[in-house]
């Protein structure tokens, strides 16, 4: 299944921007010259989850998401780190609510329509 973009844990002493930076210079390099740092991104939403495993362990996620704007960016420009990501693809919100509505990415519904929302305020 196609899952959104570049994720991670933070590392001890991190927060959560700095990491979103580490994952993305560890999963996908973006080939325009320049290496990704932390003023190229700009935070959009946080997100949390807590889910009962079972009687005696709760999963609590927290996501922090940010968006890397670059004009220009062509699927080409970008190589990634093979046994973290398999393929890459760019859609549009159309697109992506069609891979919602045929289960082709990974159920995540609160953040995709945070997502949409954050785009379509652009």
């Amino acid at each position: 299944m196609w899952d959104i973009s570049v994720t991670g844990h933070l590392s001890a002493g991190q927060d959560s921007l700095a990491a979103a930076t580490r994952e993305i210079s560890e999963e996908v390099s973006v080939s325009l010259g320049y290496t990704v740092e932390v003023r190229d991104f700009r935070f959009m939403f946080s997100f949390r989850r807590e889910e009962r495993v079972n009687e005696n362990h709760y999963d609590r996620q927290f996501y922090d998401f940010f968006i890397l704007r670059k004009n220009g960016l062509n699927k080409e420009d970008i190589t990634f780190q093979e046994s973290e990501v398999q393929d890459i693809k760019f859609v549009n919100i159309s697109e992506l609510n069609k891979m919602r509505e045929q289960n082709l990415i990974v159920e995540r519904n609160e953040v995709y329509d945070e997502l949409s929302n954050y785009l379509f305020r652009l």
